[in-house]
């Protein structure tokens, strides 16, 4: 198989476990430079080691998909609840970072199901699952103080390549077919179309803090001075 093959089989697998890194507000990435991965995506995804996704050692049985729908069903029980029982609605809500009790709730229960998913046993408090949340938003809001910029083309480009990504027909792992059906449950608990989410305002946030946090990443490592 030719190495231009390999990597294109390589780009599609970081496009589906990508996928559920960011929906699922997972982050990960290591020192290496953003892949290009489609034209209209100027600037892609952070490279994905072949460790860091835990879903990609899972495998696609009755029991797994088991966990993925009662972790899901779990989360909107409990976001319902928050809507209809006039809980306050935020976690934290400054200046610089705006979290939600709901978003929250999500984040908290999707990383619970990656760790139970890779079979660890210590699974992340919520203390520190909020602590890294908190991170995230103050990265983002750094990246756009000292000027980085997200088009909305960036945006829309990387939307577009993961979801042909989940419409892709050829061979797939246990894993990428587990993958899938996270992305499934995922939809189906917004009570949204496929076509509603894949252009919700919830989606293109995301991908939108996402390429802020890899730009952010890329300006620190080509300043020679740090």
């Amino acid at each position: 198989m030719s190495s231009r093959c390999r990597n294109a089989i390589r780009l599609r697998k970081l496009s589906l476990f990508g996928l559920v890194a960011v929906l699922l507000a997972i982050s990960a990435c290591d020192n290496s430079p953003a892949a290009q991965t489609d034209e209209n995506a100027h600037r892609a995804l952070p490279e994905l080691s072949d460790e860091i996704p835990a879903i990609q050692n899972a495998a696609y049985t009755e029991g797994t998909r088991r966990l993925v729908q009662d972790t899901f069903d779990s989360i909107q029980t409990i976001q319902n609840k928050i809507r209809n029982e006039g809980l306050p609605p935020w976690m934290m809500e400054t200046e610089e970072v705006r979290i939600s009790l709901a978003e929250y709730v999500f984040t908290l229960k999707t990383k619970e199901l990656i760790y139970a998913l890779n079979q660890l046993t210590e699974k992340p408090s919520g203390e520190e699952v909020l602590r890294h949340m908190i991170t995230e938003a103050l990265t983002v809001h750094h990246a756009k103080q000292i000027g980085i910029t997200v088009t909305p083309e960036e945006v829309k480009g990387m939307i577009d390549m993961q979801r042909r990504a989940m419409k892709d027909t050829g061979p797939k792992t246990s894993a990428e077919q587990l993958t899938l059906y996270i992305m499934e449950q995922r939809i189906r608990i917004t009570g949204l179309s496929e076509e509603e989410f894949w252009n919700s305002e919830e989606l293109y946030s995301a991908y939108e803090a996402a390429i802020y946090m890899n730009k952010l990443m890329e300006h620190i490592l080509a300043d020679e001075d740090l």
